[in-house]
């Protein structure tokens, strides 16, 4: 039974440290973006608070890898998650006195987005140390599934704490979520291993090893595009654009806000159930089935643009989740399936960097539209994702060079 994982102490602690920091980070851009909005009426104010904090994380989720490899990864974890601690108290230090300026904001949030691109790899490496080897493919669904829980707790929790609380209550609260994660990671007592502190030359060395493995195999470097020109085209709608949607159309609060954005964690927390009851199946080229993703997530933008109540909009972001989570499970076994043991950490930190590169891009760009037309952003998404899938759903020649 899957379940028996969490008999494990080891690996519980290490479960409840990163499902309770993914809430407390999903709460944290929930309130930003929406105090953002009320504070200053301004999309592009809000894109760029997104992308002090996207910027930084895409661009050094890579080092945090490379850094876990060469160091403790829970000191690492620890002593990031403290950081992420310190910027959401002294945020809320500044809405207490009602001083929630840009460039302090800003700041901030590229200090937390630092911190978020060492946490998160170094919570993956920890995992080797914690569970057997032939645990490692069910636990790796368990942190997958502890992200999904928090796309539908953080949001929600944020939306609750704002409309009953206020501001400084609310991040308040988010702070005390986060020093939770914290205290779970200090909790963790992985096994002795060895660490190489290599200076900067031993970092750039293995940085530029996982970089060359995953462009020469050609199914992982296709892969890696899809992963990033979906996120190039999906995040800004859903935060930015979805925020104007509650605003414009449905008269709504932060508790709407809040809503809608859990409705695309809970079908993506559907997506992950269904990926674990496909165990047997073997995705054996992933490009496919990333391009029916974005033709279906592209789809989905549509479906906002003319989404006239809310309970539409759950659902349209519930679908879109549920894809979102199925694609993600089977496209991450087999890039642990394709990846030799050596670079496991490497290339799955090139993931998440796919990931989260073009947030930055995608919160501007969303921002700029929604300056001009709400209906803009979401069509702008949608037709990107659509061109997409037609340029991939083709037959693409299998293979890739292991070095």
């Amino acid at each position: 039974m899957t379940f028996l994982l969490l008999r494990h102490q080891r690996f519980r602690w290490l479960w409840l440290g990163q499902t309770v920091l993914f809430c407390g980070v999903q709460f944290w851009f929930v309130a930003i973006t929406w105090l953002m909005l009320q504070r200053t009426g301004s999309g592009s104010a809000v894109a760029l608070v997104l992308m002090a904090a996207a910027l930084p994380r895409g661009l050094l989720m890579l080092v945090g890898g490379a850094l876990s490899d060469h160091h403790p990864p829970r000191a690492l974890a620890v002593r990031a998650s403290a950081v992420l601690v310190l910027c959401t108290a002294v945020l809320t230090l500044l809405a207490a006195h009602g001083a929630l300026a840009l460039a302090p904001v800003m700041t901030l949030a590229a200090l937390f987005g630092a911190a978020e691109a060492c946490v998160y790899p170094a919570a993956m490496a920890l995992l080797p140390q914690l569970v057997q080897p032939r645990l490692l493919n069910r636990a790796h669904a368990w942190l997958q599934g502890s992200e999904q829980i928090s796309n539908v707790v953080g949001p929600a929790l944020a939306g609750v704490a704002l409309a009953i609380g206020g501001a400084t209550a609310a991040l308040a609260l988010d702070a005390g979520v986060l020093l939770l994660a914290a205290c779970f990671f200090v909790q963790l007592r992985p096994r002795p291993a060895l660490w190489h502190r290599d200076g900067a030359g031993g970092l750039l060395r293995g940085l530029r090893e996982g970089c060359v493995f995953a462009w020469r195999h050609g199914a992982i470097r296709t892969g890696l595009g899809l992963i990033a020109m979906i996120n190039l085209a999906v995040l800004g709608p859903v935060v930015i654009g979805v925020v104007e949607l509650v605003s414009l159309r449905y008269g709504g609060g932060a508790t709407t806000f809040g809503a809608l954005q859990a409705a695309y964690g809970v079908g993506a927390l559907v997506g992950v159930a269904l990926a674990g009851r496909l165990d047997r199946f073997r995705l054996d080229q992933p490009s496919s089935a990333l391009g029916w993703l974005s033709a279906a997530l592209g789809l989905g933008l549509l479906g906002l643009a003319a989404a006239g109540d809310a309970w539409v909009a759950a659902a349209v972001l519930a679908a879109m989740g549920v894809g979102g989570g199925l694609v993600g499970v089977m496209a991450t076994v087999w890039l642990q399936r394709e990846t030799p043991a050596a670079l496991q950490g490497r290339v799955m930190a090139l993931a998440m960097v796919a990931g989260v590169a073009f947030d930055p891009l995608s919160q501007a760009l969303a921002g700029l539209l929604l300056d001009v037309s709400l209906t803009a952003v979401f069509l702008a998404g949608g037709g990107a994702l659509l061109l997409t899938a037609l340029l991939v759903l083709r037959p693409i020649r299998a293979g890739g060079v292991h070095p």
